[in-house]
């Protein structure tokens, strides 16, 4: 993946998403995914200034990407956007982090993967696993989604019906991490 650049001006704001629906396994700290890093207090980062590197270097795809608005921000969307490299392709992990079944009912959801996928831009839905465990995901780019995304949004939308009930069904599988001594992650209890 190439430098970031980011779009001027757009900023975070309240939203944290990343500071709780990633795995982070880093030498330096380690979070698992579902939970939100003990650093995150009241809609902010209490060490913002000494951040860790892998936090400092991360921007979500909605801070790199100048076509989304304001809507797409995470928090509002319910979708966190993320470049992803998968089998030695770069694309774009659509993780549901909302309400997934409203959120593929969306127009403007519906009409950004048909617009991307006609574009050959790699897409892959994926859903959040349960706190410490692997999130799942499906490649959207696949060749009835291409036919759909050429003639209707109503075919593009039963397309991702059928995929995220798919992602549903898989059995979420432990996230185990590699490194150990600093897990910043709060459990589901606390």
């Amino acid at each position: 993946m190439n430098a970031i650049n980011l779009v001027p001006g757009r900023e975070c704001g309240e939203c944290t998403l990343c500071c709780e629906v990633q795995n982070i396994d880093k030498p330096e700290v380690q979070k698992t995914s579902g939970s939100l890093c003990k650093n995150c207090v009241d809609g902010g980062c209490t060490i913002y200034e000494t951040r860790y590197p892998v936090c400092r270097s991360f921007h979500c795809a909605w801070r790199q990407i100048a076509d989304l608005d304001e809507s797409w921000r995470p928090d509002r969307s319910g979708v966190f956007l993320d470049y992803q490299l998968l089998n030695g392709v770069t694309g774009l992990s659509l993780m549901l982090v909302g309400n997934p079944l409203k959120t593929v009912r969306q127009p403007w959801f519906i009409d950004f993967v048909a617009n991307g996928v006609l574009r050959n831009i790699s897409l892959w839905m994926t859903l959040p696993g349960p706190q410490g465990y692997q999130g799942v995901q499906n490649l959207l780019n696949i060749q009835p989604m291409r036919e759909a995304a050429a003639v209707s949004r109503e075919r593009v939308k039963a397309l991702l019906e059928t995929a995220l009930r798919r992602l549903q069904a898989y059995e979420s599988v432990p996230y185990e991490m590699t490194n150990s001594g600093n897990n910043v992650g709060r459990r589901a209890d606390g």
